[in-house]
């Protein structure tokens, strides 16, 4: 049997303003079950519907990028496919700004594509991501993974950009690929 300090987790979280956070495989019916908590929580806080969307679609398309990316795989018992295991969750970076968080391990491959992917989109203004983002749909280019590559895109399209990304080498050669999205809370009377 091993040990841990689960206060150490608390406290990590509470002071880091972590509201919600999942690790393990992320499935179809994980992410429908998070979803659900997720927006009964912001719903919950009084967030606007408009924010409730944006950060849900958020954590939606970082979701779907473990399920298609991570290196770390494991046999889903729902569809009997291989589904990818990592970190995603909500938490609060200022009073008037969400963060989408995600984590999982990708190869070094994979790594080198998503930095020139982000790093890419980051470059946009507003007004070439959203051509960047037609262009992407009208191509129609599906990759390997199944995806057109406009998850990050959208990602970009609904955030305060840039978007913030990491990457951790692990001893293995595979890489620790960490995602923060900003979503700021609009003012409502404005």
């Amino acid at each position: 049997m091993f040990s841990f300090d689960v206060h150490s987790i608390y406290r990590l979280m509470r002071d880091n303003h972590i509201q919600f956070s999942y690790k393990g495989p992320i499935t179809r019916d994980v992410l429908a079950s998070l979803g659900d908590a997720i927006k009964e929580k912001l719903h919950r806080d009084d967030c606007d519907a408009k924010v409730v969307r944006r950060v849900f679609s958020i954590l939606v398309e970082s979701a779907h990028n473990i399920f298609k990316y991570s290196s770390e795989q494991v046999l889903s018992e729902e569809t009997q496919k291989s589904t990818g295991i990592g970190l995603i969750g909500i938490g609060k970076h200022a009073a008037d700004t969400f963060v989408v968080f995600s984590g999982n391990i990708v190869s070094s491959e994979e790594a080198e594509d998503i930095k020139q992917r982000l790093e890419l989109i980051n470059s946009l203004s507003r007004e070439e991501l959203k051509q960047s983002y037609k262009t992407q749909l009208k191509s129609g280019t599906v990759s390997a993974n199944g995806g057109a590559g406009l998850g990050l895109y959208e990602v970009a399209r609904k955030s305060e950009r840039p978007i913030d990304f990491s990457f951790t080498d692990l001893d293995n050669g595979n890489k620790f690929f960490e995602m923060k999205v900003y979503v700021k809370v609009e003012d409502q009377n404005g």
